[in-house]
């Protein structure tokens, strides 16, 4: 597994050309509702992990089965994509289909009442019968539709397919109250939209982006090297999270990523108590613990250097953490066609 630099610049959204006036083409095709459960989770908050089909959500089981690409958790269940099809499993188990949205691209609020998808199946089409892809927002407790992306038709000539492939329209996160995607911050209460703004470095800046608790933290741009890591205004840099109550940064621009915070006032590093020198944050489960993936890494294995993982979550206040999975070592002889471990809202095998 090669190790890279993620820099904050791979995350600039380029503005999708093309759209052009109301209404055009369109096959029709009513939205699809979302389903909801009759129960909801213990605590939807806690860490949630998929290990060999079985997702485990605090001391809450379901099986999905290993063919799982994505997961976001709901009120009363857990939203999951296959192969572009969106799935919802209760907190019972029992499964069904929700629809064939085209893409795996979900988001989730971080108290988790608001699920977001982008939806390539309905709408305006090009001339060669491929839809635009739209985003759509849904209330995870009732199912209703918050909001879907007004009919646009693609400019005459224009081949999405094509133009998908080299720019994607991308789902950049949602709260109870605003949906960032592409270039716009949506807000779900009215459905109107305000285009993003450019900063000093050219990237794109989402109104209300920085003042949004996901449910990994608040999303930030960090300067610093060494063991001191300051909040920084240019995303050219490192990219970090924000601890929900602002005192704590998690630099995650590289991976694998050390076990260390940051202070947010001072920038001074201190260590988290996870049980390998490598940390890779996930979420919150109160604004007092933190949780993700301990990762043993041996940079010596050319077959992977991710060679054992563990669940684990983490008080703020004393860095001290205490596991939640057992350890799952990597499997090498694993085919990689699916993943067989996920964490909320990861599509790949970390």
């Amino acid at each position: 597994m090669k190790l890279s630099r993620v820099l904050a610049s791979a995350l600039a959204v380029v503005v999708l050309a093309g759209c052009g006036s109301e209404g055009g083409s369109s096959t029709g095709g009513a939205p699809f509702t979302l389903p909801v459960g009759k129960s909801s989770w213990d605590a939807v908050t806690a860490p949630a992990w998929l290990n060999d089909g079985t997702l485990h959500v605090g001391d809450q089981t379901v099986r999905l089965g290993k063919r799982v690409d994505e997961f976001v958790l709901g009120a009363t269940g857990v939203y999951w994509l296959r192969g572009g099809t969106l799935w919802f499993t209760d907190t019972a188990g029992d499964t069904q289909k929700v629809h064939t949205v085209g893409q795996s691209n979900v988001a989730v609020s971080a108290d988790r009442s608001v699920l977001a998808t982008v939806d390539q199946s309905r709408g305006p089409t090009d001339e060669y019968g491929t839809h635009v892809i739209q985003a759509a927002a849904f209330d995870t407790r009732t199912g209703q539709q918050l909001y879907r992306t007004p009919d646009k038709a693609p400019d005459k000539g224009a081949d999405l397919t094509d133009l998908y492939s080299e720019i994607m329209p991308l789902l950049h996160g949602v709260s109870d109250e605003r949906l960032f995607f592409e270039n716009r911050t949506i807000d779900l209460r009215d459905g109107s939209s305000t285009p993003s703004r450019q900063d000093s470095d050219g990237l794109d800046v989402y109104e209300g982006f920085v003042d949004t608790v996901f449910p990994d933290g608040y999303r930030v741009s960090l300067s610093g090297e060494g063991k001191t890591r300051q909040l920084s205004e240019s995303s050219m840099f490192a990219i970090g999270r924000q601890s929900p109550d602002r005192t704590t940064l998690f630099d995650v621009g590289t991976w694998p990523t050390d076990a260390v915070v940051y202070d947010a006032r001072s920038g001074r590093q201190s260590d988290i108590g996870a049980p390998w020198d490598h940390f890779t944050l996930v979420g919150w489960q109160d604004e007092d613990t933190f949780f993700g993936v301990a990762e043993r890494i041996d940079e010596d294995n050319v077959m992977n250097v991710l060679r054992a993982r563990q669940v684990v979550t983490c008080e703020l206040r004393t860095l001290a953490c205490d596991p939640v999975s057992p350890v799952i070592r990597t499997d090498d002889d694993e085919d990689g066609q699916y993943p067989t471990f996920l964490t909320e809202g990861d599509a790949s095998t970390m």
